[in-house]
């Protein structure tokens, strides 16, 4: 008669240890889905970060170019004019006879 009550302990025993242990695994699983969740958001947050950056590079990468060139044609004009004015003036006689 000591036997069904060992083995019903033992089955009841079992089934409580099992629970308990699923109950544990579902509460560590919602903690690591949260922990991931959260490392997943901040990389997002830096992917904009980073887009964003590059964009703004590019704007001014874009309007260094865009000034260096103005740049060069205003020299390129300037000696153009100079240039042009002082035609026949002794010292661009002077590189001309070089």
């Amino acid at each position: 008669m000591g036997v069904v009550p060992g083995l019903a302990g033992l089955l009841i025993g079992t089934v409580a240890a099992w629970v308990l242990t699923r109950c544990r695994a579902a509460a560590e699983l919602r903690r690591l889905r949260a922990h991931l969740a959260a490392r997943i958001g901040y990389w997002q947050d830096e992917a904009e970060r980073a887009k964003a950056t590059a964009a703004r590079a590019e704007e001014r990468s874009a309007a260094w170019a865009d000034g260096y060139q103005q740049g060069r044609e205003d020299v390129l004009a300037l000696a153009q004019a100079i240039l042009e004015t002082n035609v026949g003036n002794s010292l661009t006689a002077s590189l001309n006879r070089s």
